[in-house]
C-alpha cells in the first residue's frame, strides 16, 4: 500500500480470516500487507523493541500485539524501501481510560531494499514455501517470548529452552501447559491447532486494503461552517437577551413568557455534525477496521471529542508528526473486547508518524504518537 498526499483517497483495511493451517503465510519472511492479532511478524527481525518499550504506561504489564500494516510511499528515501507500522495495546480494561491513548503503543520500522532478510527481488513467495520449510531465525535475532512473540530476556530455569519477555508471561505459559511439557523433546501434542495459539493473544487474521469511495451526496445536508455556527450562536444570544429584558420590564405576562420560552427561544441542542458524518462513513463500509491516509485528516467521531491539538514532534529527528492511520470501533468486535465500559474501548485511535519519515538507527523501530477518542456522554 502506498501513502497518498493530503486530499488524496483514503484506503480502508479489512480483516481477512485464514484457515489455521494457512496462518504461516503471515510470517515475516513473506512480508504480509498487514495482519491483526497473533504474534508480530517483525519487519526487522533483529533490532526489535525491548521489553521496556512494550509495557503499559498505566499498569507496567506487557502490551499485546494488536496489528501491523505495510505502508510505503514512492517519495520515501532509500532507507525506507520497506516500511511497516506496528500497534500494541494493554489487555487490562482498567487501563483503557476515556480519551487517553497511554495504553496503546505504535512503532514505525523502515528497512532499505538491500538488507539481510529480504532479497533484492522481494520476500519469499508463500505459494512456493510450505510451513515446515520456513527459514530459521536470522543471525543475530533475539529470543522471542513464547507467549507474545516479543523480545525475550528471561528463560525457563528448568529446561533452558523456553524464553519470555516477563515473569507474567512465564507464569501464564506455565499454567497454559509448559508445566507438564517442560524439558520434553516435543512439546506440542497431536490435538487440533487453535487460533489464537494461546488465549493471551488476539485472534490472528490477515488484512486486505481497498480504496474508499464516498457518494457525492453523502454530506449534502450537513454543514460545519464555522461562520454559520457563529452567526447562529450570536442570533440565539440576542434573542435570549431580548427575552430577559422583556420579562424584567414586565412587558410579558407569565403565560406569554412561558409560551415564548417554549416555542420561540428554547435553545436547541447543537447538532453533532462530526458524529453524523462519522456514522454515515462507517455505515458505507461497516467492516472496515482501519483508515489510512498518510498526511491526511482523521475522521473525528464527535464534536464533543477533545481537540487533538499539537502532537509531539518526532523523538528522533524533531520533525513534526502527521496523521497516518486510524482504527475503527469494528476492530473491537473482532478482538472480542467490545463490551462498552467493561473492556478495551475506543471510538477512534489515531496514529501520527514522523512527517520526514526519518532514518531509524539499525533500521529498527521508532515509537510514534497515539491519540484516542471515545464516545462519551
Amino acid at each position: 500500500m502506498q501513502a497518498q498526499p493530503h486530499g488524496a483517497p483514503v484506503y480502508l483495511g479489512f480483516a481477512a480470516p485464514y484457515d489455521t493451517d494457512d496462518l504461516y503465510r503471515l510470517s515475516s519472511c513473506f512480508l504480509p500487507l498487514g495482519k491483526v492479532g497473533g504474534k508480530p511478524s517483525w519487519l526487522n527481525p533483529v533490532a526489535i523493541p525491548k521489553s521496556e518499550q512494550l509495557t503499559c504506561k498505566s499498569c507496567s504489564k506487557p502490551l499485546c500485539f494488536l496489528l501491523q500494516v505495510y505502508a510505503t510511499a514512492e517519495t520515501d528515501s532509500a532507507h525506507s524501501f520497506h516500511r511497516t507500522l506496528f500497534l500494541f495495546v494493554c489487555r487490562d480494561p482498567a487501563c483503557s481510560k476515556a480519551n487517553d491513548g497511554s495504553n496503546i503503543a505504535a512503532f514505525r520500522c523502515c528497512v532499505p531494499r538491500v538488507n539481510a532478510w529480504y532479497g533484492a527481488d522481494g520476500p519469499l513467495d508463500a505459494d512456493l514455501v510450505m510451513e515446515d520449510e520456513l527459514p530459521a531465525p536470522p543471525t543475530g535475532a533475539p529470543a522471542l517470548c513464547r507467549t507474545c512473540g516479543c523480545f525475550a530476556s528471561k528463560k525457563c530455569a528448568k529446561c533452558g529452552a523456553a524464553w519470555y519477555c516477563s515473569r507474567e508471561h512465564q507464569a501464564f505459559d506455565w499454567k497454559l501447559g509448559h508445566r507438564s511439557s517442560c524439558g520434553q523433546a516435543v512439546e506440542r501434542n497431536e490435538e487440533e491447532r487453535k487460533n489464537p495459539e494461546n488465549i493471551w493473544l488476539f485472534e490472528e487474521l490477515g488484512m486486505e486494503m481497498d480504496r474508499e469511495t464516498l457518494p457525492a451526496s453523502l454530506f449534502e445536508d450537513l454543514s460545519d461552517d464555522e461562520d454559520d455556527e457563529e452567526r447562529e450562536g450570536e442570533k440565539e444570544k440576542r434573542r435570549m437577551e431580548e427575552y430577559v429584558k422583556m420579562v424584567k420590564a414586565k412587558k410579558l405576562d407569565e403565560g406569554a413568557a412561558a409560551a415564548m420560552a417554549e416555542e420561540d427561544i428554547e435553545v436547541e441542542e447543537k447538532k453533532d455534525i462530526c458524529f453524523e458524518r462519522f456514522n454515515r462513513v462507517m455505515q458505507l463500509q461497516p467492516e472496515q477496521i482501519l483508515r489510512y491516509q498518510r498526511g491526511g485528516r482523521p475522521l473525528v467521531p464527535s464534536d464533543r471529542a477533545p481537540e487533538i491539538g499539537q502532537v509531539a514532534a518526532c523523538s528522533l529527528c524533531g520533525a513534526p508528526r502527521q496523521f497516518e492511520l486510524q482504527l475503527t470501533p469494528h476492530l473491537l468486535s473482532l478482538m472480542g473486547v467490545d463490551s462498552i465500559r467493561e473492556s478495551i474501548d475506543w471510538a477512534a485511535v489515531y496514529v501520527y508518524t514522523c512527517s520526514a519519515n526519518c532514518e531509524i538507527p539499525e533500521s529498527g523501530y521508532a515509537p510514534e504518537a497515539v491519540v484516542k477518542h471515545d464516545f462519551v456522554e
